[in-house]
């Protein structure tokens, strides 16, 4: 990564870091800690000359200091998360040795890049030691809160081994295919193979490792769940295929679609964490969008959009669909419409992704399978090129249908 890219991250990092220390439910005072003396080294480098950064050793040591903080980022959103900052408290109160060991290497890193800057007041350990007093006062404050919100996640993991229990065969099912793919992979060299090219795709996620907990919604060629990956006691939304049976090279198209979704990173494109590909379970497990979709919200006029809202989900609706169609090989999205375009609550406003694209061989298959009709016909986002014969998806065809959905924004 060049000098000028690898400082913009560090910019960016340096403010998201800022903004998560804001919201975070525990340890407030050392995260916040952490984050001051990030703005205090970053601060000082916007002093370094251009030519400066060019030496190795100024490389080098930015380099460092980029994945420091990108840790430090990802070390403090653990204590924002709603779901599970009490059982980080419960497991390990006030972190006192990690955050020691990040101010360690941020100390190493401030040191490297020989920025001029008071690092003995900056990283005054009298601080820290205050600060962990704090966050554990704080905590023993929370003791009936973290109690109770324990009590509370344990019942939701009763409930699901409940689940497990109603779906007992299909699990069975699951963990017998699982235990023959070892085996084909030990004993057929070519099957092991292909399993292992498949395997290198995407994540394969077996079916015994997902519970099935709330039908949410019915797409153009699958059920939607909310549910949970267990081996990662994650929330996940479970899109399970309309699929009974696919042939080999039907399949190997699929992979190939699963696979560009799988790939594709950006903070408006839905996360996809793998699929299961197993004899009558065809899944995507997808990041779960509390709001649901777009056209969802609209209908049930609940929760209800500012004008400053409107144009908020709408610019991070274009930076998705702008992003797929910028990439080396374009993606056409070819399915724009309000029922792919998810949401969920961040903070006080709303965070937008697009969902679905790329997936031309499932949908052909699923409705070839299935007679399900979606409620919602398609046709109302397509573009008038579309109905002609032989009419190709374009990356304008997507922009109609993104007008589509921006009219009934408005």
């Amino acid at each position: 990564m060049d000098p000028g890219t690898n400082l913009k991250v560090v910019y960016q990092t340096a403010v998201a870091i800022k903004e998560i220390v804001e919201v975070v439910k525990a340890n407030q005072q050392q995260c916040k800690r952490l984050s001051q003396r990030i703005d205090a080294i970053t601060s000082a480098m916007k002093a370094i000359p251009a030519e400066e950064l060019q030496r190795y050793e100024r490389q080098k040591s930015l380099n460092n200091y980029r994945h420091c903080i990108e840790y430090c980022c990802q070390f403090v959103t653990q204590f924002q998360d709603k779901k599970s900052w009490f059982t980080k408290i419960f497991h390990k109160q006030n972190y006192r040795e990690e955050f020691e060991e990040l101010n360690l290497r941020l100390t190493q890193c401030a040191t490297d890049l020989n920025l001029g800057i008071n690092l003995k007041q900056i990283f005054d350990p009298e601080l820290d030691v205050s600060d962990q007093a704090t966050d554990l006062d704080d905590i023993k404050s929370k003791l009936d809160e973290v109690a109770e919100l324990m009590i509370q996640k344990q019942d939701e993991q009763l409930r699901y081994i409940e689940g497990i229990e109603q779906d007992m065969e299909a699990r069975f099912t699951s963990f017998k295919y699982q235990l023959e793919l070892a085996i084909w992979k030990i004993s057929d060299p070519q099957k092991a193979q292909k399993i292992v090219e498949e395997e290198h795709a995407f994540l394969h996620i077996p079916y015994y490792d997902l519970v099935l907990e709330e039908c949410i919604g019915q797409g153009g060629f699958a059920d939607v769940y909310r549910g949970k990956w267990l081996s990662r006691d994650h929330n996940v939304a479970i899109k399970v295929i309309r699929i009974q049976y696919i042939d080999e090279r039907v399949k190997q198209d699929i992979v190939n679609e699963i696979s560009i979704m799988h790939r594709v990173r950006h903070d408006h494109i839905l996360n996809m964490f793998g699929a299961c590909m197993e004899p009558d379970k065809y899944a995507l497990i997808v990041e779960y969008m509390s709001l649901g979709s777009l056209y969802d919200v609209l209908r049930r006029q609940t929760p209800q959009f500012s004008w400053s809202d409107r144009c908020s989900i709408a610019t991070q609706m274009v930076k998705g669909i702008n992003y797929l169609h910028k990439l080396s090989k374009p993606i056409i999205h070819r399915d724009i419409k309000s029922l792919n375009i998810l949401m969920t609550e961040h903070g006080k406003d709303f965070l937008v992704k697009v969902a679905d694209f790329s997936l031309a061989k499932i949908r052909h298959e699923a409705s070839r399978q299935s007679s399900y009709a979606p409620p919602v016909a398609t046709l109302l986002w397509k573009a008038p090129e579309l109905f002609v014969m032989h009419g190709k998806h374009t990356t304008a065809s997507d922009v109609y249908a993104i007008g589509v959905v921006l009219w009934e924004l408005a």
